[in-house]
């Protein structure tokens, strides 16, 4: 008897659970647009909308029982915007540019830490300064007689008392560097 009152589970192919999806589809869809159009009603309702108002142009005033019709006398507003009126008038003067003295262009001083022939060394050099605390470059050179070195460098510095310290520093850390002078 117990085999008799046993529920039988039958397995649904897989074209009837697809029916499922999609009713989930688009009831998420139906209630999705009534949520929408409920908020679009509150917000239009409420007046949150942001339309202006236009300004009362008369008054009722009640004197003695007479209702009289007085024009409003309120200042019009300042617009938010005064670039309308800026825009077209015309510019500030400007003021006349000095003469330009001929001044020397200032050299860019670099500290040379070494040049190799291998990219590798250089990249090996520049780690041990980058683990002292000193932010090194890399920089390419070709050499007249077509060779290449890798000349790893600190800087540019414009200040000479600035660059013999930080060469005073590299001295103590045990970096043997060179100053170097580029236009």
């Amino acid at each position: 008897m117990n085999e008799r009152h046993r529920l039988r589970v039958t397995r649904r192919s897989p074209s009837a659970m697809r029916g499922g999806t999609l009713l989930g589809i688009f009831v998420g869809l139906v209630l999705g647009l009534a949520v929408a159009a409920a908020l679009a009603y509150f917000l239009s309702k409420s007046g949150l909308t942001g339309a202006p108002t236009a300004p009362v142009a008369q008054r009722e005033i009640v004197r003695n029982g007479k209702a009289e019709t007085v024009p409003a006398t309120s200042t019009p507003e300042k617009p938010r915007f005064d670039f309308y009126k800026i825009l077209p008038g015309g510019e500030e003067p400007k003021a006349p540019k000095a003469p330009e003295m001929q001044t020397k262009p200032v050299d860019r001083l670099w500290l040379q830490a070494g040049a190799f022939t291998s990219e590798s060394d250089a990249e090996n050099l520049k780690a041990r300064l980058a683990l002292s605390g000193w932010e090194a470059s890399v920089q390419m050179a070709a050499l007249p007689d077509k060779s290449v070195r890798y000349r790893v460098r600190l800087g540019p510095y414009d200040n000479t008392d600035e660059v013999n310290r930080i060469k005073a520093d590299l001295g103590k850390s045990g970096f043997d560097v060179a100053v170097i002078k580029n236009p």
